[in-house]
């Protein structure tokens, strides 16, 4: 297989897994609960945004507007899910998180996506960054009040907590590529194109746990 072809399969894996987390999942949605229904829809999302992103491409030669749009949309579900897992009784989560979704559509209006050179976008990188504080204060707020989650909610927020960690560095770097050595810039890509897939199939898995000890 020549390198043309492992690029274009390594590209294909984000899509390739959200797309075969919705299709298994699917078929059990109605007996998810509103945690792993929010984590569905992400799925959803994540492959419609991959689907589009190609068009943009094809199209225009251009999809970074998605980077900023993408990151209002997983903002807006992620939050929804650590409202009711760990903010439910706050009354500033929901006026904090309307002011972080604001400040992404700022972003989306004012970012240059037309000039790859000029482009730098906050979206993504206050998206992820909010997630980590999310997942961090459930685990303070089961430690403080001396609560224990079932196994699997524990394991779906380190996943959560570690595959946004690296994602908010690695969009926080992307805007100082353009002048970086070839090579630097590669790994650097790989490194999200392989962590991408593997999230995707890592919520799979939970969505499929779910699913079936409610069957």
């Amino acid at each position: 297989m020549t390198d043309k072809y492992w690029l274009e399969f390594l590209l294909a894996l984000p899509a390739i897994a959200s797309f075969t987390g919705i299709a298994i999942c699917g078929c059990f949605f109605r007996r998810l609960n509103t945690t792993c229904k929010y984590i569905y829809f992400y799925l959803v999302i994540s492959f419609i945004i991959d689907l589009l992103s190609r068009y943009l491409n094809i199209a225009y030669q251009n999809n970074l507007i998605l980077v900023p749009v993408f990151g209002f949309i997983e903002l807006l579900l992620f939050s929804k899910m650590y409202h009711q897992l760990a903010f439910k009784n706050n009354r500033f989560f929901k006026p904090i998180i309307g002011f972080l979704l604001i400040l992404i559509v700022v972003d989306i209006i004012n970012c240059d996506a037309s000039n790859l050179k000029h482009f730098q976008s906050f979206g993504r990188v206050l998206d992820g960054f909010s997630i980590i504080f999310f997942s961090l204060y459930f685990y303070w707020k089961m430690l403080n009040n001396g609560t224990y989650e079932n196994n699997g909610i524990l394991r779906l927020n380190a996943g959560i907590f570690l595959f946004f960690l690296l994602n908010s560095f690695w969009f926080l770097i992307a805007n100082f590529l353009v002048n970086t050595p070839y090579n630097v810039i590669f790994i650097i890509w790989l490194i999200n194109i392989i962590t991408t897939p593997l999230f995707y199939t890592f919520l799979t898995f939970h969505l499929w746990q779910n699913g079936k000890t409610l069957k």
